[in-house]
């Protein structure tokens, strides 16, 4: 039910929950944000969820902000994240939307930090159902910030579940059904602009009923009735799929994600370190993969194939050699473990990288450099080999004393480990983000490091100076 002044009795919630704004960094940021919107003027309102704020703020800050203050507003967003110490991450979706994550260097697995999701109107994949003209002239002071009416928040909310997610999830149900129409006639005069009379009705009856979930069907007439009102809507949804298929056609092409890669001899902690990477990263919105790239886990059918042979045709009990300098290996095992890291990489790294995300890869392409093969190490075929691979935006190269190295796994000697730590020290010369890392210190400390550099680059590559361009 919503109270005489129009706002909803879960407006008391902020009152009585005993958490302040200044026990997170979400809480601390937002506060700052909409102190800093009101007073420059920025235009603004709170979408939902906010009535469990400061105590729980869900995954998301969904604001809606007047199309001529964007400009000020990412100003503004990126001028706090300056002065907080927070890496900002910008980026303005073909739906319109604009999202930033901001979180602090470096992550501690911990923090998600904060996911801003702004737009000047509430739009599924480009189709625009609620004008930001709307929200914005329904928006009510609720203590620092400004929200939407109980009636455009139960409108917005009841065609966000038909139009988007063709369902009524139980928080929404249960928010529908606290605020049902909020006030009717404003209810009704905004839902008649968007839908149409008689569908406006069945939509605020079904609210008045209790069963918000009995319109899910109108979907098609929902779209259609809105499509004739406001064709320009069509035409940004055409435009948003359009140029969602050639991002994910050119995301193939000039991949969009920051490939990370980690070498270094057998025994020097790649698996190790990025699992650990990939895990103080869960926390946050970067999409982030770990991926073995090494030799010992084939897709090849003749790799897999000759790995089975040689297990069943093989001496039982046969130790291991340890690698050493003197040892020869044929081409054609070379070329054969090329063709599957190629087969690998085509399958499990390029479409992660395609869609923007953050990759780890434990061993590369590079692997072939401490291949023990003269010809390997010609210039004119290093040259040709270093073109052909995709170039990672960044490279750890892993580096002890030989010695320690070793003995972890006692697979290489230490004339062998101390070889190939040359052979990738020596990538420096071909990828400019190349950063040695040592692999007998503090664990956390080099997490820390590997984690803040990532967040340097994604926020450099992902984030445009200027988003609403």
């Amino acid at each position: 039910m919503s109270t005489g002044n129009g706002t909803s009795t879960a407006a008391k919630v902020e009152n009585t929950s005993g958490v302040t704004w200044e026990e997170s960094l979400t809480g601390r940021f937002l506060a700052m944000l909409f102190s800093a919107y009101v007073r420059e003027g920025v235009r603004f309102v709170v979408l939902r969820n906010y009535m469990q704020w400061p105590s729980d703020f869900g995954k998301d800050i969904d604001l809606v902000v007047h199309g001529e203050d964007v400009d000020r507003s990412d100003s503004i967003i990126r001028r706090l994240a300056r002065e907080t110490n927070l890496y900002c991450h910008g980026l303005r979706k073909r739906s319109t939307h604009l999202s930033y994550r901001l979180l602090p260097a470096p992550v501690d697995g911990v923090e998600r930090g904060i996911y801003l999701d702004i737009r000047t109107d509430v739009v599924h994949q480009g189709f625009i159902y609620m004008p930001g003209e709307t929200a914005l002239a329904s928006r009510q002071r609720y203590g620092s910030f400004y929200v939407v009416s109980p009636a455009i928040e139960s409108l917005t909310t009841l065609l966000h579940c038909i139009i988007d997610k063709k369902e009524v999830r139980p928080s929404y149900r249960e928010r529908l059904l606290e605020i049902r129409t909020g006030n009717m006639d404003e209810f009704m005069g905004a839902a008649r602009g968007i839908v149409g009379a008689a569908l406006a009705k069945r939509l605020a009856d079904a609210l008045a009923s209790g069963a918000p979930e009995s319109v899910l069907a109108l979907r098609r007439q929902i779209l259609w009735a809105r499509t004739v009102r406001n064709p320009v809507t069509l035409g940004s949804y055409v435009f948003a799929k359009a140029g969602a298929a050639w991002d994910r056609v050119s995301g193939w092409i000039r991949p969009r994600g920051i490939l990370v890669v980690l070498v270094g001899p057998d025994g020097s902690g790649k698996t190790t370190l990025s699992n650990l990477v990939c895990s103080r990263f869960e926390a946050t919105h970067i999409p982030t993969s770990p991926v073995y790239l090494g030799a010992q886990k084939p897709m090849l059918p003749t790799r897999l194939l000759s790995q089975k042979l040689h297990k069943r045709f093989g001496k039982p009990g046969k130790v291991k050699p340890i690698k050493d300098v003197d040892r020869h290996q044929r081409l054609r095992g070379l070329v054969h473990i090329l063709a599957d890291k190629w087969l690998r990489y085509l399958v499990n790294v390029r479409p992660c990288l395609a869609r923007g995300e953050v990759v780890v890869l434990d061993r590369y392409f590079y692997d072939l450099r401490t291949f023990p093969h003269p010809l390997v190490r010609k210039p004119w075929v290093e040259a040709v080999v270093m073109y052909l691979i995709p170039k990672p935006a960044i490279i750890f190269s892993l580096q002890a004393d030989p010695a320690v190295i070793a003995a972890r796994k006692n697979e290489l000697t230490t004339a062998e480990t101390e070889r190939q730590i040359k052979c990738f020290s020596e990538l420096g010369r071909w990828v400019k983000d190349f950063h040695v890392v040592p692999a007998d210190g503090d664990i956390k400390a080099v997490v820390d490091s590997i984690t803040e550099h990532v967040l340097r680059l994604y926020s450099r590559d992902r984030s445009p100076r200027k988003v609403p361009a």
